[in-house]
């Protein structure tokens, strides 16, 4: 198995699941706060977040948010892998059950959320899930657009 493959636009990327039950109503923006609070922005930079219930919550069989990575190069992705890989948290599947891999929003019905800028700021839709107020505590600055 390998732990992440280059799209054809030559980026790679990796799906993060969470437990929508756990998680509550406000799953999304929970979701990222723990994001927020895992990940150094710094490690994060020409990346971009996709977000979205999976196909198979969407039809049922499962109650998975994904938060997709998308990244111009494979170190990015074996960061996040690796910090979320050692989170306990219940809102998180197992280790082995938490990361898609490949082309996660090739075949997820993921929206784009946002991109990481040279500075380390998330650009984010205002009408997203991704609040200002999520990265409060954090060293995530959210710049709405």
């Amino acid at each position: 198995m390998r732990l992440f493959r280059k799209k054809s636009s030559g980026r790679y990327e990796i799906g993060i699941l969470f437990d929508i039950g756990a998680l509550g109503s406000l799953y999304g923006q929970e979701a990222y706060h723990i994001l927020f609070s895992s990940l150094d922005p710094q490690r994060m930079t020409g990346c971009s977040f996709h977000d979205g219930d999976t196909e198979a919550t969407l039809y049922g069989g499962a109650n998975l948010y994904c938060i997709a990575v998308r990244a111009p190069a494979p170190q990015p992705i074996r960061y996040v892998r690796d910090i979320l890989s050692s989170r306990t948290d219940a809102w998180l599947p197992t280790p082995d059950r938490r990361f898609l891999e490949g082309d996660v929003t090739g075949r997820e019905p993921l929206v784009h959320a946002g991109d990481v800028d040279g500075a380390g700021r998330l650009v984010a839709s205002a009408n997203g899930p991704i609040r200002v107020r999520l990265a409060e505590g954090t060293a995530w600055t959210v710049v709405p657009r």
